[in-house]
């Protein structure tokens, strides 16, 4: 038994794309972003180690997850960009 007809599919995807074309942003948009915020981290990172070193009255270990957060947020945006050159190297060496 059939649940679902092919072409049905078809129409619902293509209704489906292009609905999310127009609210979706772009690739270089949503990777600005997310270098801002990669690096709004960092600062915080920053600024938490600071405070502990003027002896100000901070807690250890929220500074110690904030530091550990803005060093996971830079590995991630590191292995993005790792696959992007990778698929920019890839792009290049095709033959056309």
């Amino acid at each position: 038994m059939k649940i679902f007809n092919s072409s049905m599919n078809l129409n619902f995807l293509n209704s489906i794309s292009t609905q999310k074309k127009s609210s979706l942003p772009d690739f270089k948009d949503f990777l600005l972003e997310k270098i801002k915020e990669v690096d709004e981290s960092q600062k915080k990172a920053e600024k938490a180690i600071q405070a502990l070193a003027k002896g100000e009255d901070v807690d250890l270990a929220e500074v110690a997850l904030t530091i550990s957060k803005a060093d996971l947020d830079f590995k991630l945006l590191l292995r993005i960009r790792n696959k992007v050159i990778e698929a920019y190297q890839e792009i290049m060496r095709m033959q056309i």
